[in-house]
Formats: structure tokens, C-alpha cells, sequence
């Protein structure tokens, strides 16, 4: 999976998980690793409500003009398609706040450049670099205990070529755990 990806992919779970959050506390950070905001998330008590959450995400533009035009059609394709996906999110996870429910992944080489997330909004602008590639990524919305709506933004080059992609995430608790999520 190519830096690219696997960044945007990154993004837009973080996304999920952090956007998800409650509580009346506002959390700041400037050039900081993604470690270090989220123990500022932990210690700040922003929780979600543990639940059933619904998600759907929407690719809003694809472009990466070097790739083969094969390939540019079969992700032409997906714009505008919405997945919805399901997760249990229990109140022992909920409980244990220790950070960890903020970093849904590796993230080696990632800073954010500027975090800003409190009275419902979320703003984030992170610079991830791995090999000597580097892409930014921008995500900006609203957030409550029960639902979030989020848009991403990732810019930056793969194997050389550019590449721009915008997505959207919105999120729902709709009650509780069934035992059928698929994460």
C-alpha cells in the first residue's frame, strides 16, 4: 500500500475515533506528534458514548493525473458512492481512556502542524513524510457524544505523481451493540 493510502487511510480513521468525542474541554496543539495530542485528548476527558456507530464515507475527488487511465476510471467510479460501515464502541474502551482510542494505527513520521478541537468543532492540519515523500492532510467538522460530520482533505505526490482526494465521514450512534459490527 503506498504511503499515500495508507496515510489517508490513517486520517480518516483518526477522523473517526477523535471526532467522535464529547465534553466541554478544548484541546490546542502546533507542531506537535500525533502521540502528543492524543494524550492531550485523554487527559481533556473528551469521550464518546459507547454504542452501536454507524459511519459512511464518501469520496468526493480523486485526482492523480500520472496514474494509467484504467486505473483513473475505476476510482472515477467510486466518487460520490457512499459505504456505511458499523463498530462497537464499549464502555470499557470508553472507560479505560488512555489515549490509545486516538491512534488507530502506526503512525510514523506524522506531525500535526496545527490541532484544534473543542465546543463541538474539529479542525486538524497533519504532515505525514516517509522515504522522502511527504503528504498533508486536512479534516475540519462538527462533533458531539453521538455523531460527527467530517471532511478530509490529503495533497501530495506518489511515486513522483500528484496526487488530491476529498472525503467525507459521517457518523451516528444508533444504539447499542448488537454483536454484528464489523469492527
Amino acid at each position: 500500500m503506498t504511503l499515500t493510502i495508507r496515510r489517508f487511510a490513517f486520517a480518516s480513521l483518526a477522523a473517526m475515533a477523535v471526532a467522535a468525542c464529547g465534553g466541554g474541554d478544548t484541546v490546542e496543539a502546533e507542531n506537535e506528534s500525533v502521540e502528543s495530542v492524543n494524550k492531550k485528548i485523554a487527559a481533556a476527558d473528551l469521550k464518546p458514548n459507547p454504542g452501536r456507530w454507524e459511519s459512511t464515507m464518501t469520496f468526493d475527488k480523486i485526482e492523480m493525473p500520472g496514474m494509467p487511465a484504467e486505473m483513473q476510471e475505476m476510482m472515477k467510479s467510486q466518487m460520490g458512492k457512499a459505504t456505511t460501515t458499523s463498530s462497537c464502541l464499549t464502555q470499557e474502551q470508553v472507560d479505560a481512556n488512555d489515549g490509545e482510542m486516538f491512534k488507530p494505527g502506526d503512525t510514523p513520521g506524522c506531525t500535526y502542524n496545527k490541532f484544534s478541537m473543542g465546543n463541538g468543532t474539529i479542525e486538524a492540519d497533519m504532515t505525514c513524510s516517509e522515504g522522502g515523500t511527504a503528504q498533508n492532510m486536512k479534516m475540519a467538522g462538527s462533533y458531539s457524544e453521538d455523531a460527527y460530520d467530517m471532511t478530509i482533505n490529503a495533497d501530495g505526490k506518489v511515486e513522483g505523481q500528484p496526487m488530491s482526494m476529498q472525503m467525507s465521514i459521517k457518523s451516528k450512534r444508533v444504539g447499542d451493540c448488537t454483536g454484528n459490527e464489523e469492527s
